[in-house]
């Protein structure tokens, strides 16, 4: 009798860590949301008017150029996440360079995602500080999203996936309020025309701009935890090409309102008063109003580098400690936006110096490529074995569940 006990002991453990290892905490549908939101949230923040601001006209053509690199890369990450069907990209990197060399690459790139969550944690704080609470210091929104940000810490991709989804319909209405608006006004988008005047303010504003780069990067997570199907690549594919046409739309919006007037592009402006500048307020706060739903989603983007960090720094660290994570990392967020990020000239001179640029397009295109390295390496193994997915340890199993 006590064989029978011990081997039905033994069972119930041999099915938990099956469901550990086999576990999805996202589905495709989800993926294909998360896709869009992260291909049009901080793009149609301040990016546009700096690149009016250095570029002119031709500021549209320059995001159109970032849109498809990036796109470059999410194509990269959805081959990985497709190739990997059971492995996270912790447990890939464990496989193809080791334990330590793991840790290495993930804390540098947990120092990646933490620089970007940053960015979008400022443009949130810019927008809602100066247009819709403008009565509140930054000192003091900063409160709210940091509670919401804790939040995130403590639960699970799968419930932040959950949130996207309940999210994405707010979002996708305020866009088609907004573009409604512009071609109901009849914007004369021949403003953008002649392109390329001025050739060397157009590459300097190339080389400058780059630090927001890499917005698929959270997706990170998403491999070996998304329960995908044949189609759901193309799909969430599409969904970044149809986000990424919505954001250079409005750049050249931007464009044809301040392509001739750059000085009056304010480092602070965002859509909302562009529009209302441009269309002369005939549609009332209307603009204001579908601004804030379509904002909501840099919320959701910097929920989602928040998160993507902190289990990176847990991955680092071999502790799972979603509360006490979560908490360091609101309060150094917390410092860095009071005393550096949400003073303009502070985030210009961070967002456009030329180390900046390099680090950050390197490290957009060099996490992905990495993942999808070690997910082709990992099933060419598998192939040569002749198995499936080779065991890991139960730590690293453990580990998994936990995130």
């Amino acid at each position: 009798m006590t064989n029978t006990k011990a081997q039905s002991t033994h069972n119930v453990s041999e099915e938990t860590d099956g469901q550990i290892t086999k576990s999805k905490q996202s589905t495709g549908a989800q993926l294909v949301v998360v896709v869009f939101i992260l291909s049009l949230a901080t793009k149609m923040f301040l990016l546009p008017i700096y690149l009016i601001q250095t570029a002119g006209r031709d500021g549209y053509i320059i995001l159109s150029i970032e849109a498809v690199f990036d796109l470059v890369t999410l194509g990269i990450l959805l081959a990985a996440i497709a190739l990997s069907k059971d492995r996270t990209f912790f447990e890939l990197l464990e496989n193809v360079i080791g334990k330590i060399g793991a840790k290495i690459t993930v804390a540098v790139i947990a120092l990646f995602l933490f620089f970007k969550l940053n960015i979008a944690a400022a443009e949130t704080l810019t927008f809602y500080s100066d247009n819709v609470f403008a009565d509140f210091d930054s000192s003091v929104m900063i409160i709210v999203l940091l509670v919401f940000l804790g939040a995130v810490a403590n639960h699970t991709l799968r419930a932040l996936c959950r949130l996207n989804e309940f999210i994405a319909p707010v979002v996708a209405i305020g866009i088609v309020i907004l573009i409604t608006i512009v071609l109901a006004t009849g914007f004369d988008f021949a403003n953008i025309f002649p392109a390329m005047r001025d050739g060397a303010a157009f590459k300097r504003s190339l080389l400058h701009n780059v630090a927001w780069l890499g917005d698929f990067t959270p997706l990170l997570l998403f491999i070996g935890r998304t329960k995908t199907k044949k189609r759901t690549a193309g799909i969430a594919a599409a969904a970044g090409v149809i986000g990424s046409a919505v954001t250079v739309f409005f750049s050249i919006v931007m464009c044809s309102a301040f392509g001739n007037i750059p000085h009056l592009a304010d480092s602070r402006t965002n859509i909302s008063s562009i529009l209302q500048f441009s269309i002369g307020n005939v549609y009332g706060r209307i603009d204001l109003l579908s601004s804030i739903f379509w904002s909501i989603a840099a919320f959701v983007e910097t929920a989602l580098f928040f998160y993507a960090t902190a289990r990176c720094v847990e991955y680092v660290i071999g502790k799972s400690a979603h509360f006490k994570i979560g908490l360091a990392l609101c309060v150094i967020l917390y410092f860095v936006q009071i005393f550096a990020m949400t003073d303009p000239t502070v985030f210009a001179l961070v967002v456009s110096s030329l180390a900046t640029s390099v680090i950050v397009s390197s490290l957009s295109l060099a996490a992905p490529v990495l993942a999808l390295m070690c997910a082709l390496i990992m099933k060419k193994r598998d192939k040569k074995q002749g198995n499936a997915p080779s065991d890991y340890s139960e730590s690293t199993k453990n580990e998994n569940y936990r995130a």
